[in-house]
Protein backbone atom coordinates (compact mmCIF):
# COMPACT_ATOMS: atom_id res chain seq x y z
CA UNK A 1 0.00 0.00 0.00
CA UNK A 2 1.38 3.33 -0.41
CA UNK A 3 0.28 6.78 0.96
CA UNK A 4 -2.78 8.92 -1.35
CA UNK A 5 -2.51 11.69 0.95
CA UNK A 6 -1.58 13.22 4.01
CA UNK A 7 -4.58 15.45 6.12
CA UNK A 8 -3.14 17.29 9.34
CA UNK A 9 -4.86 18.07 12.64
CA UNK A 10 -3.80 20.15 15.06
CA UNK A 11 -2.83 17.36 17.06
CA UNK A 12 -1.02 14.58 14.84
CA UNK A 13 -1.62 13.69 11.37
CA UNK A 14 -4.48 10.87 9.00
CA UNK A 15 -3.02 9.12 6.58
CA UNK A 16 -5.41 7.62 3.60
CA UNK A 17 -3.57 5.01 1.69
CA UNK A 18 -4.14 3.41 -1.34
CA UNK A 19 -4.92 -0.40 -1.33
CA UNK A 20 -2.81 -2.67 -3.58
CA UNK A 21 -5.63 -4.78 -4.35
CA UNK A 22 -8.83 -3.13 -4.23
CA UNK A 23 -9.79 0.56 -5.14
CA UNK A 24 -10.87 0.91 -0.80
CA UNK A 25 -8.74 3.16 0.73
CA UNK A 26 -7.27 2.93 4.14
CA UNK A 27 -6.50 5.28 7.18
CA UNK A 28 -3.97 5.03 9.88
CA UNK A 29 -3.13 8.22 12.04
CA UNK A 30 -0.75 9.35 14.51
CA UNK A 31 -1.59 11.72 17.16
CA UNK A 32 -0.38 13.31 20.17
CA UNK A 33 -2.06 13.59 23.45
CA UNK A 34 -3.60 16.64 25.39
CA UNK A 35 -3.74 16.26 29.08
CA UNK A 36 -4.48 19.19 31.44
CA UNK A 37 -7.20 20.24 33.56
CA UNK A 38 -9.14 23.57 35.03
CA UNK A 39 -8.95 26.82 33.44
CA UNK A 40 -6.26 26.06 30.38
CA UNK A 41 -8.65 22.38 29.91
CA UNK A 42 -11.46 25.06 29.29
CA UNK A 43 -9.06 27.18 26.79
CA UNK A 44 -7.92 23.79 24.91
CA UNK A 45 -11.91 22.50 24.36
CA UNK A 46 -13.06 25.67 23.13
CA UNK A 47 -10.37 27.67 21.06
CA UNK A 48 -10.81 27.41 17.23
CA UNK A 49 -7.04 28.11 17.53
CA UNK A 50 -4.56 25.40 16.77
CA UNK A 51 -1.65 27.18 18.28
CA UNK A 52 -3.79 26.62 22.04
CA UNK A 53 -3.62 22.96 21.47
CA UNK A 54 0.04 22.90 19.93
CA UNK A 55 1.06 24.69 23.31
CA UNK A 56 -0.40 22.00 25.72
CA UNK A 57 0.92 18.69 23.51
CA UNK A 58 2.42 16.14 25.56
CA UNK A 59 5.90 15.19 24.11
CA UNK A 60 6.36 12.52 22.20
CA UNK A 61 8.71 10.83 24.70
CA UNK A 62 5.98 10.83 26.88
CA UNK A 63 3.25 9.94 24.74
CA UNK A 64 2.32 8.71 20.76
CA UNK A 65 -1.57 7.79 20.03
CA UNK A 66 -1.88 5.47 17.06
CA UNK A 67 -4.43 4.14 15.16
CA UNK A 68 -4.39 1.47 12.08
CA UNK A 69 -6.91 -0.34 9.88
CA UNK A 70 -7.84 -4.27 10.56
CA UNK A 71 -10.66 -4.30 7.96
CA UNK A 72 -11.01 -2.93 4.10
CA UNK A 73 -14.06 -0.78 5.35
CA UNK A 74 -15.88 -2.42 8.25
CA UNK A 75 -18.38 -5.86 8.63
CA UNK A 76 -21.08 -3.36 10.57
CA UNK A 77 -23.18 -0.84 9.74
CA UNK A 78 -22.82 1.04 13.18
CA UNK A 79 -24.97 4.73 12.79
CA UNK A 80 -22.59 6.58 13.95
CA UNK A 81 -19.35 5.84 12.21
CA UNK A 82 -18.93 6.46 8.73
CA UNK A 83 -17.03 3.11 7.88
CA UNK A 84 -20.70 2.04 7.47
CA UNK A 85 -20.99 3.95 4.42
CA UNK A 86 -18.05 2.07 2.91
CA UNK A 87 -19.18 -1.84 2.89
CA UNK A 88 -17.41 -4.65 3.96
CA UNK A 89 -14.64 -5.29 1.44
CA UNK A 90 -12.23 -8.20 3.01
CA UNK A 91 -10.33 -8.46 6.05
CA UNK A 92 -6.27 -7.37 6.46
CA UNK A 93 -3.30 -9.25 6.90
CA UNK A 94 -1.12 -9.28 9.36
CA UNK A 95 1.37 -8.23 6.96
CA UNK A 96 -1.07 -5.39 6.08
CA UNK A 97 -1.72 -4.43 9.30
CA UNK A 98 1.95 -4.24 10.20
CA UNK A 99 2.53 -2.17 7.32
CA UNK A 100 0.53 0.73 8.32
CA UNK A 101 2.76 0.21 11.77
CA UNK A 102 5.83 0.80 9.58
CA UNK A 103 4.63 3.12 7.48
CA UNK A 104 3.42 5.62 10.40
CA UNK A 105 6.99 4.60 12.05
CA UNK A 106 9.15 5.38 8.95
CA UNK A 107 7.11 9.03 8.33
CA UNK A 108 7.67 10.19 12.03
CA UNK A 109 11.28 9.49 11.55
CA UNK A 110 11.76 12.12 14.50
CA UNK A 111 10.36 9.91 16.78
CA UNK A 112 12.66 7.60 18.24
CA UNK A 113 12.06 7.01 22.14
CA UNK A 114 8.34 6.85 23.65
CA UNK A 115 8.04 5.35 26.91
CA UNK A 116 4.02 5.12 26.04
CA UNK A 117 3.08 4.33 22.39
CA UNK A 118 -1.01 3.54 22.58
CA UNK A 119 -1.95 1.62 19.29
CA UNK A 120 -5.64 1.37 18.29
CA UNK A 121 -6.63 -1.85 15.56
CA UNK A 122 -9.74 0.35 15.39
CA UNK A 123 -9.70 2.88 12.97
CA UNK A 124 -11.26 1.15 10.30
CA UNK A 125 -13.08 -1.71 10.69
CA UNK A 126 -13.81 -4.32 13.90
CA UNK A 127 -10.99 -6.17 14.95
CA UNK A 128 -12.66 -9.11 16.59
CA UNK A 129 -13.45 -10.66 13.25
CA UNK A 130 -9.75 -10.59 12.21
CA UNK A 131 -8.87 -11.52 15.25
CA UNK A 132 -5.62 -13.88 14.28
CA UNK A 133 -4.31 -11.14 12.46
CA UNK A 134 -4.72 -8.58 14.81
CA UNK A 135 -3.55 -10.81 18.18
CA UNK A 136 -0.46 -11.36 15.30
CA UNK A 137 -0.22 -7.98 15.20
CA UNK A 138 0.16 -7.02 18.75
CA UNK A 139 2.44 -9.92 19.55
CA UNK A 140 5.15 -8.58 16.93
CA UNK A 141 4.68 -4.76 18.38
CA UNK A 142 7.99 -5.11 20.20
CA UNK A 143 9.92 -6.61 16.80
CA UNK A 144 8.52 -4.03 14.52
CA UNK A 145 10.15 -0.86 16.69
CA UNK A 146 13.69 -2.47 17.83
CA UNK A 147 13.39 -3.42 13.68
CA UNK A 148 13.01 -0.02 13.03
CA UNK A 149 15.81 0.91 15.32
CA UNK A 150 12.85 2.62 18.01
CA UNK A 151 12.41 2.44 21.62
CA UNK A 152 9.16 1.94 22.32
CA UNK A 153 6.90 0.84 25.25
CA UNK A 154 3.73 0.05 23.76
CA UNK A 155 0.20 -0.07 25.34
CA UNK A 156 -2.35 -2.32 22.54
CA UNK A 157 -5.38 -0.99 22.70
CA UNK A 158 -8.37 -3.80 21.44
CA UNK A 159 -11.57 -1.99 20.88
CA UNK A 160 -14.97 -4.16 20.21
CA UNK A 161 -18.33 -4.46 19.92
CA UNK A 162 -18.66 -7.82 20.75
CA UNK A 163 -20.43 -9.45 18.30
CA UNK A 164 -21.71 -12.65 19.56
CA UNK A 165 -20.46 -14.66 16.43
CA UNK A 166 -17.70 -13.40 14.12
CA UNK A 167 -16.82 -14.80 10.29
CA UNK A 168 -13.89 -16.57 11.79
CA UNK A 169 -16.68 -18.44 14.00
CA UNK A 170 -15.43 -17.05 17.39
CA UNK A 171 -17.67 -16.25 20.33
CA UNK A 172 -17.97 -12.75 21.67
CA UNK A 173 -16.73 -14.89 25.03
CA UNK A 174 -13.90 -16.65 22.75
CA UNK A 175 -12.62 -12.69 22.08
CA UNK A 176 -12.98 -11.91 25.99
CA UNK A 177 -11.11 -15.03 26.52
CA UNK A 178 -8.14 -14.65 23.53
CA UNK A 179 -7.35 -11.03 24.14
CA UNK A 180 -7.49 -10.79 28.22
CA UNK A 181 -5.33 -13.75 27.55
CA UNK A 182 -2.41 -11.77 25.08
CA UNK A 183 -3.36 -8.94 27.95
CA UNK A 184 -2.46 -11.20 31.25
CA UNK A 185 0.14 -13.07 29.58
CA UNK A 186 2.19 -11.29 26.67
CA UNK A 187 1.29 -7.73 27.77
CA UNK A 188 1.68 -8.43 31.91
CA UNK A 189 -1.67 -6.53 32.28
CA UNK A 190 -0.89 -3.63 30.00
CA UNK A 191 -2.79 -4.11 27.40
CA UNK A 192 -5.89 -1.77 26.82
CA UNK A 193 -9.27 -3.86 26.38
CA UNK A 194 -12.15 -1.11 24.84
CA UNK A 195 -15.65 -2.45 24.49
CA UNK A 196 -17.72 -0.36 22.89
CA UNK A 197 -21.32 -0.07 24.69
CA UNK A 198 -22.98 3.33 24.04
CA UNK A 199 -26.25 2.64 25.72
CA UNK A 200 -27.33 0.62 29.09
CA UNK A 201 -30.59 -0.09 27.01
CA UNK A 202 -29.69 -3.16 24.93
CA UNK A 203 -32.37 -2.52 22.22
CA UNK A 204 -30.89 0.55 21.72
CA UNK A 205 -27.50 -0.52 21.74
CA UNK A 206 -28.40 -3.07 18.90
CA UNK A 207 -30.21 -0.11 16.91
CA UNK A 208 -26.81 1.94 17.32
CA UNK A 209 -24.51 -0.95 15.71
CA UNK A 210 -26.65 -1.74 13.06
CA UNK A 211 -28.85 -4.21 14.26
CA UNK A 212 -25.79 -6.20 15.10
CA UNK A 213 -25.66 -9.34 17.70
CA UNK A 214 -23.67 -8.52 19.70
CA UNK A 215 -23.02 -9.54 23.92
CA UNK A 216 -25.10 -7.53 26.37
CA UNK A 217 -23.70 -5.59 28.66
CA UNK A 218 -24.81 -7.96 31.54
CA UNK A 219 -23.01 -11.13 29.81
CA UNK A 220 -19.86 -8.81 29.05
CA UNK A 221 -19.82 -8.04 32.83
CA UNK A 222 -20.39 -11.65 34.31
CA UNK A 223 -17.72 -12.90 32.16
CA UNK A 224 -15.28 -10.13 32.93
CA UNK A 225 -15.82 -10.34 36.61
CA UNK A 226 -14.69 -13.88 36.39
CA UNK A 227 -11.41 -13.46 35.03
CA UNK A 228 -8.32 -12.40 36.26
CA UNK A 229 -7.39 -8.52 35.67
CA UNK A 230 -4.35 -7.09 36.58
CA UNK A 231 -2.61 -3.72 35.75
CA UNK A 232 -5.24 -2.09 33.54
CA UNK A 233 -8.93 -2.65 33.85
CA UNK A 234 -11.55 -3.28 31.22
CA UNK A 235 -13.07 0.22 29.37
CA UNK A 236 -16.70 -0.25 29.29
CA UNK A 237 -17.24 3.33 26.51
CA UNK A 238 -19.83 5.28 26.01
CA UNK A 239 -20.27 7.59 23.16
CA UNK A 240 -23.04 9.82 25.20
CA UNK A 241 -25.98 10.78 23.08
CA UNK A 242 -28.59 12.78 23.49
CA UNK A 243 -32.28 10.60 24.55
CA UNK A 244 -29.52 7.60 24.75
CA UNK A 245 -29.84 5.84 28.24
CA UNK A 246 -26.77 5.67 30.29
CA UNK A 247 -28.12 4.10 33.65
CA UNK A 248 -25.17 4.14 36.33
CA UNK A 249 -27.63 2.25 38.83
CA UNK A 250 -28.51 -0.57 36.19
CA UNK A 251 -24.90 -1.10 35.90
CA UNK A 252 -23.65 -1.00 39.70
CA UNK A 253 -26.47 -4.02 39.54
CA UNK A 254 -25.14 -5.67 36.88
CA UNK A 255 -22.14 -6.33 39.03
CA UNK A 256 -19.77 -3.59 37.70
CA UNK A 257 -16.74 -4.11 39.52
CA UNK A 258 -14.05 -1.09 40.34
CA UNK A 259 -10.94 -3.48 40.53
CA UNK A 260 -12.23 -4.91 36.54
CA UNK A 261 -13.85 -1.94 35.01
CA UNK A 262 -12.99 1.46 34.21
CA UNK A 263 -15.98 3.68 32.41
CA UNK A 264 -15.39 6.22 29.46
CA UNK A 265 -17.65 8.53 28.60
CA UNK A 266 -17.04 10.79 25.58
CA UNK A 267 -19.30 12.72 23.22
CA UNK A 268 -20.71 11.94 19.94
CA UNK A 269 -18.02 13.18 17.27
CA UNK A 270 -20.32 14.73 14.21
CA UNK A 271 -20.26 12.17 11.30
CA UNK A 272 -22.40 12.13 7.86
CA UNK A 273 -23.89 9.08 9.43
CA UNK A 274 -24.86 10.55 13.02
CA UNK A 275 -26.51 13.23 10.95
CA UNK A 276 -28.52 11.10 8.89
CA UNK A 277 -29.69 9.24 11.51
CA UNK A 278 -30.37 11.94 13.92
CA UNK A 279 -27.84 10.99 16.44
CA UNK A 280 -26.68 14.37 18.26
CA UNK A 281 -24.11 14.64 21.25
CA UNK A 282 -25.70 14.99 24.92
CA UNK A 283 -22.41 17.01 25.78
CA UNK A 284 -19.18 18.67 23.83
CA UNK A 285 -17.01 21.31 24.34
CA UNK A 286 -19.82 23.92 24.60
CA UNK A 287 -21.25 21.91 27.63
CA UNK A 288 -18.43 19.60 29.17
CA UNK A 289 -19.88 20.61 32.88
CA UNK A 290 -23.14 17.92 32.03
CA UNK A 291 -20.55 15.21 30.44
CA UNK A 292 -18.47 15.56 34.39
CA UNK A 293 -21.98 15.29 36.29
CA UNK A 294 -22.77 12.34 34.41
CA UNK A 295 -18.69 11.32 35.31
CA UNK A 296 -19.81 11.86 39.06
CA UNK A 297 -22.63 9.46 39.10
CA UNK A 298 -20.24 6.67 38.52
CA UNK A 299 -17.59 8.14 40.57
CA UNK A 300 -19.83 7.51 43.50
CA UNK A 301 -19.69 4.04 43.35
CA UNK A 302 -16.03 4.23 42.88
CA UNK A 303 -15.99 3.56 39.63
CA UNK A 304 -12.65 4.39 37.77
CA UNK A 305 -13.75 7.25 35.42
CA UNK A 306 -12.52 8.58 32.26
CA UNK A 307 -13.80 11.68 30.85
CA UNK A 308 -13.28 13.17 27.31
CA UNK A 309 -14.18 15.88 25.06
CA UNK A 310 -13.07 17.00 21.34
CA UNK A 311 -11.58 20.28 20.72
CA UNK A 312 -13.27 22.83 18.84
CA UNK A 313 -10.59 23.40 16.07
CA UNK A 314 -10.22 18.98 15.87
CA UNK A 315 -13.90 18.53 14.92
CA UNK A 316 -12.76 18.83 10.98
CA UNK A 317 -14.63 16.01 8.95
CA UNK A 318 -11.93 13.97 9.60
CA UNK A 319 -13.42 11.31 11.76
CA UNK A 320 -12.96 7.43 11.11
CA UNK A 321 -14.34 6.48 7.42
CA UNK A 322 -14.60 10.01 6.56
CA UNK A 323 -11.83 10.83 4.25
CA UNK A 324 -12.05 7.01 2.65
CA UNK A 325 -15.50 7.50 1.94
CA UNK A 326 -14.82 10.60 0.06
CA UNK A 327 -12.61 8.80 -2.57
CA UNK A 328 -14.93 6.20 -2.83
CA UNK A 329 -17.64 8.50 -4.10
Amino acid sequence: MKIKNVYYLPSGRIFLLEDNKTNIMLECTEMRDVSIQGKEHSEVRNSQDPHVIWKHLKPYEEKWLLTVSTQRGCTHQCQFCDVANIGYHGNLTQEEIEEQIKLIIFNTDYVRKSNKVKIGFARMGEPAHNLDNVLGAIKNLSKISTEMGRDFQWLPCFNSILPRKTIENNSGFDIIDKVIDMKEKTYNGFLHFQISCNSTDESIRRRLFGHADVLTIAEIIYKINKLKISKRTVTLNFIVMKDIPVDVEYLMKLGLNPEKFTVKLIPLNKTINSVDHNLETYANYQNYEDLVKLGEKFKKYNIPTVIDAIAKCEEAGLCCGQLAQEIVK
